[in-house]
């Protein structure tokens, strides 16, 4: 095999690859998916830039604070810079989520952040996770179901 041949063969399967991610990006920005595409877009965009996350991973994290926000959900900015926090199921203290939010909002008050998470605990959005004995922890609820 020529080295043309070897680059051409290459340049198909990046290809190839790139429109494999794609497809999965537009299957989870089809209607049927529950959510507004728009706002995954929107929110994929400011995870991308605020946690400097992969694309792919922003749209999976944006389709989840996207399907946790309810009618009973406040959706200030803290709230929703909150949400966006625990969007990576990375299980967080409040503290670590206060530097989040911190880093996507450009400031944040560790107890308005505690504060936040009462009430999203409180309308189902957010759960504590942990052992015994260690640092409580929250996530979205959404992860730990799987949805």
């Amino acid at each position: 095999m020529t080295d043309v041949e070897e680059r051409l063969e290459k340049l198909e399967r990046l290809l190839s690859d790139i429109m494999e991610k794609l497809d999965v990006i537009e299957s989870m920005l089809s209607p049927s998916w529950a959510g507004n595409a728009g706002d995954v877009v929107r929110i994929a965009s400011q995870l991308v830039l605020a946690f400097s996350m992969p694309a792919l991973t922003a749209v999976e994290a944006a389709a989840r604070v996207v399907g946790s926000l309810n009618a009973s959900v406040s959706r200030d900015d803290i709230t929703l810079a909150t949400i966006e926090g625990l969007s990576t199921c990375e299980p967080l203290t409040i503290s670590e989520l206060t530097r989040r939010v911190r880093k996507a909002r450009g400031r944040a008050s560790r107890r308005i952040v505690r504060e936040r998470i009462q009430r999203l605990t409180s309308s189902g959005v957010v759960v504590f996770v942990g052992r015994e004995g260690e640092r409580r922890k929250v996530t979205l609820r959404r992860c730990v179901e799987g949805h």
